[in-house]
């Protein structure tokens, strides 16, 4: 017997030795390469590439703007990048000119929120601004083709009840055919915030369900105030909870939590995270990491010590998975004279 359980140990600390060689070779047989996307323009004009993204055509894009002193730009800066082997080509976004002379004459803050724009697809956005003369915000969220026509536009405090007055940020996520999903935090109130979620019907323009959103549940994106997580499987909110301690997995309508982890979304630095073939890949400053969905435990896949993405305050401000074999992150310096972009290439 005593023999036997020798024989086991040994067979444990082989395989446990095998794992941990295997993981570090997973971790280390990437090619990588990179492309330097835009530098700087013009004075206190910053780029920025908040999406990339693959198509249904299988070709690789970005989403770009500019932002001028922090705050994003308006009118003809939001542009689409295709990214080939070993150069990209630009494109400027069309919007209606009634949208766009809106924008224009509110100084109003955009942004592009859909992410998988398709050779044939159409393109996402939402806008904001004060109306001075009613002392109150507006907050639109609008769909146009590829060629620049107006499809839909929806007020957001309007199909969702929220007094004019009340200052907002939002996102919106594709959800179910012809259905959108949205998260709100309703902020600069008397009492404590309001988080809240629901499903619109945007051809309909009209409100299918809304409830409170609770502070374990997953629904911001790191720590900043108005960014927020990502859906996934079309049933659940993969983030983190309000004081962004713990990465969170959690019903889309009910708010009961499936999964949590300790992790600290400022610590690991993390901003960008995919839901992908089953699994959430995460970018954390030390490397790319795997969690499938029906395990309980991250997997590193790429590791990044000693990486760029990792030095000073530079980090992966959003990631693109096609497989285990090949993903993309794009890289961020905002405090360099240049603001350098980069997209990174890890393939097998």
């Amino acid at each position: 017997m005593e023999k036997l359980k020798t024989t086991i140990k040994k067979l444990l600390v082989i395989t446990l030795s095998f794992c941990l060689t295997a993981n570090t070779a997973l971790a280390n047989t990437y090619k990588e390469t990179q492309q330097m996307a835009f530098f700087r323009t013009r004075d206190n004009y910053k780029n920025h590439l908040p999406k990339t993204f693959y198509d249904n055509k299988h070709k690789l894009y970005s989403l770009l703007y500019y932002q001028y002193d922090g705050l994003l730009s308006f009118n003809d800066t939001l542009y689409l990048i295709k990214w080939s082997k070993d150069s990209h080509t630009t494109r400027e976004l069309k919007v209606p000119k009634k949208i766009s002379n809106e924008i224009s004459k509110y100084n109003a803050d955009s942004d592009i929120v859909f992410n998988p724009i398709t050779s044939n697809g159409n393109i996402w956005m939402e806008y904001s601004y004060k109306d001075n003369a009613s002392n109150t915000w507006k907050n639109f969220f609008i769909r146009i083709s590829s060629k620049g026509k107006l499809l839909s536009k929806i007020n957001i405090k309007k199909i969702f009840s929220i007094p004019k007055k009340q200052y907002i940020y939002y996102n919106i996520h594709q959800y179910k055919k012809n259905k959108a999903f949205v998260q709100i935090h309703i902020g600069r109130l008397k009492q404590k915030d309001i988080y809240m979620a629901g499903v619109i019907d945007y051809k309909k323009n009209k409100l299918i369900w809304k409830r409170k959103v609770s502070n374990n549940e997953g629904f911001f994106k790191n720590y900043s105030s108005y960014n927020y997580s990502i859906i996934a499987k079309n049933k659940y909110m993969a983030g983190f909870n309000k004081a962004r301690n713990k990465f969170v997995i959690s019903n889309i309508r009910t708010g009961k939590v499936f999964k949590e982890f300790d992790l600290d979304s400022e610590e690991e630095n993390i901003y960008s995270y995919e839901y992908k073939n089953n699994a959430i890949y995460i970018a954390k400053k030390d490397g790319v990491y795997k969690l499938k969905w029906n395990e309980d435990k991250m997997t590193k896949l790429i590791d990044l010590q000693n990486h760029w993405l990792s030095k000073g305050h530079n980090y992966a401000c959003d990631i693109t998975v096609v497989n285990d074999n090949e993903i993309y992150i794009t890289g961020f310096d905002p405090f360099n004279e240049n603001e350098d972009t980069i997209l990174f290439s890890f393939k097998k």
